[in-house]
């Protein structure tokens, strides 16, 4: 179901990321591990996916004043967004390419938290007050931390992933093998079906 339109800069985030960077990915696999204007996709998408009132509105920012076309917003998110959540690497003055599966897997081993690991730690859940809900169901983020710090790596998490807004750290807790419990909550979330 896509995105219903709105125009502020959290659809925008939101679009990009989960409507118009994998179309814009299945577009530039045509490339291979040649060179492209990332640009010039996005501009083909956008132009398919919305009129040009719509790219045409403009936006307030944030703490401001000042407003900025949608068309401009997007302009911003999705090259951010595609060399922050690695779709594409970013060769510089506009041009990325598709990154290679050898390096995908290179990057997935040297993230990989070892569960046999009996490292203490913190294990932290977060959500975004945006879309928190009155009924009680609310979306939540649950990860780990070793370094003894939950802001700091919410923090660094969320410069990581481009979030549109600051989260609310909802619960944390002191553990002895972080990654084994970790683990252990996803693996149940997923059981009852509520992991997405």
């Amino acid at each position: 179901m896509p995105i219903p339109f709105e125009p502020t800069r959290s659809y925008v985030y939101r679009a990009a990321r989960y409507e118009l960077l994998p179309r814009i990915a299945e577009i530039a696999r045509n490339y291979g591990e040649e060179p492209f204007l990332l640009r010039e996709i996005s501009k083909r998408v956008l132009e398919e996916t919305y009129t040009s009132d719509q790219l045409e509105i403009r936006v307030k920012k944030a703490k401001s004043d000042v407003t900025q076309k949608m068309r401009n917003i997007f302009g911003f998110y999705i090259p951010f967004l595609a060399e922050n959540l690695k779709v594409f690497e970013n060769l510089g003055g506009g041009m990325f390419k598709n990154i290679s599966i050898e390096e995908e897997l290179a990057e997935a081993d040297a993230v990989a938290t070892d569960i046999e690991s009996n490292d203490p730690g913190i294990i932290y859940a977060y959500s975004f007050p945006f879309i928190r809900k009155n009924d009680g169901r609310v979306p939540i983020k649950v990860g780990l931390t070793t370094t003894g710090d939950t802001e700091a790596r919410v923090t660094q998490q969320c410069k990581q992933t481009c979030c549109f807004e600051y989260p609310t750290v909802l619960k944390t807790w002191e553990v002895r093998r972080v990654a084994a419990v970790e683990n252990a909550i996803h693996s149940t979330l997923e059981a009852r079906g509520s992991k997405r």
